[in-house]
C-alpha cells in the first residue's frame, strides 16, 4: 500500500514539473502576475500606440487574472516613456511599448544624448501592430495619382509643404524620403499633433500629408482629402482601394508599428509568459477586427524578431536622416 502511494506521489510531482514552466512564478513563489501590471506607453492618450496598447492590456487582463494598468508617459518623441521603463525594476510589473521614434529614428537623432541604450536596457517581448502612413493631399492639387502627383510637384518646385507632427516622426520622414525616391522638393512645416495637422489640410493651409492612417481616414471616406498611397509594402486591408507608394517607388516602406519591452534582466520565464500571452492575444480575432478597424494589422512575433526589427529600423531610417541632414538641436 505504502509502495503505491509513494508511486502515485512520484507521478503527481512528475506532473508538476512538467506543468510548472506554464506558470511563471517570482522569486518569492508566488505565480506571475501576483498584483497589477504597469504598462508604459510613451505617448499621450488617444494615439495609436495608446489604443493599441489598451487593447491589448484589456485582453491581457482577462487571460492572466491581473490588471495591466497603462500609464502615459509622453515628451521627447517617446524618449521619456522609454527612458524611465529602462530605469524601472525589472521584476515583471513594469513593462512598456516602443514604436519607429524610440528604437528606429531617435536613436540616430539623438545619438549620444539618448537617455536610454536600445538594445542593452531591455529585454524584447513581441511586436504588437503596424500601421501604414497615409499620402493625403488637398483636392486643390490637380493630381488623382502618386505618378501625377510627382509630376505636378517637378513641375512646381518648392511650391507645396507638407506638414506632419514634429522633426523625426514617422509622419516626417515619410515626407524626407519620398522626396528623395521622387526626385521632389517641399518645405516640411511641424504641427503640435496629427489633430492640428489635419485640420490644417482640410482647410488647404498645408497641402500634403504622410500621417498615420487613422487621423486622415474619416476625412478620405468623406471626401475632404484625397488619399493617394499608404507608405507599407502591403495595401490597407480597410482600404483596399489604396495603392502602395512602392507601386511607383520601389522600395519605399514606412510603417507606425509598436511592440513591448520589458527592463532589462527581467526574469526569463516572465518574459516567456508574456510573450506567450502576447501572441495568444494577438490572434484572438476580436483583436485581428479591432486592429482592422484602425487601419492596422496584428504582428505577433517573438522576441528576437521583435529586436531585428529595431535593428532594421535603425539602419533604415540613418540613411533617410543622414541624406535629409535632419539634426535635434539641443
Amino acid at each position: 500500500m505504502s509502495r503505491s502511494i509513494t508511486r502515485r506521489a512520484a507521478l503527481s510531482l512528475a506532473g508538476g514539473a512538467i506543468a510548472a514552466p506554464l506558470v511563471s512564478r517570482s522569486s518569492f513563489g508566488q505565480a506571475y502576475p501576483a498584483k497589477p501590471v504597469t504598462v508604459i506607453v510613451p505617448f499621450g492618450a488617444g494615439g495609436t500606440t495608446d489604443l493599441v496598447g489598451r487593447i491589448i492590456c484589456e485582453k491581457l487582463t482577462q487571460r492572466m487574472g491581473k490588471a495591466f494598468i497603462i500609464e502615459n508617459r509622453a515628451g521627447a518623441g517617446g524618449n521619456t516613456g522609454v527612458a524611465a521603463l529602462s530605469h524601472a525594476t525589472p521584476d515583471g510589473y513594469t513593462i512598456g511599448m516602443t514604436t519607429p521614434s524610440t528604437h528606429g529614428i531617435n536613436p540616430n537623432l539623438y545619438k549620444e544624448k539618448l537617455p536610454f541604450k536600445p538594445f542593452d536596457n531591455f529585454e524584447f517581448l513581441s511586436l504588437a501592430s503596424s500601421q501604414p502612413n497615409f499620402l493625403c493631399i488637398h483636392p486643390s492639387i490637380p493630381a488623382q495619382t502618386v505618378t501625377e502627383f510627382i509630376a505636378y510637384l517637378k513641375a512646381n518646385p518648392g511650391k507645396e509643404n507638407f506638414g506632419s507632427s514634429g522633426i523625426g516622426t514617422s509622419i516626417h520622414l515619410s515626407g524626407e524620403l519620398f522626396m528623395q525616391l521622387a526626385g521632389v522638393k517641399m518645405q516640411h512645416v511641424t504641427y503640435r499633433s496629427s489633430g492640428a495637422l489635419v485640420q490644417d489640410l482640410i482647410a488647404g493651409n498645408v497641402k500634403v500629408s504622410f500621417d498615420n492612417f487613422t487621423s486622415p481616414y474619416p476625412h478620405y471616406r468623406a471626401g475632404t482629402l484625397r488619399g493617394l498611397a499608404v507608405t507599407t509594402t502591403e495595401r490597407a486591408k480597410i482600404a483596399p482601394e489604396i495603392p502602395t507608394l512602392a507601386d511607383t517607388l520601389p522600395g519605399f516602406d514606412i510603417s507606425s508599428w509598436n511592440g513591448f519591452l520589458a527592463p532589462k534582466g527581467t526574469p526569463k520565464e516572465i518574459c516567456d509568459r508574456l510573450v506567450s500571452e502576447m501572441q495568444a492575444v494577438l490572434k484572438d480575432p476580436t483583436v485581428v477586427s479591432r486592429f482592422e478597424e484602425l487601419g492596422a494589422a496584428a504582428t505577433p512575433s517573438t522576441g528576437e524578431q521583435a529586436k531585428a526589427k529595431a535593428q532594421s529600423e535603425i539602419a533604415k531610417f540613418k540613411d533617410i536622416i543622414d541624406k535629409a541632414g535632419i539634426s535635434i538641436q539641443n
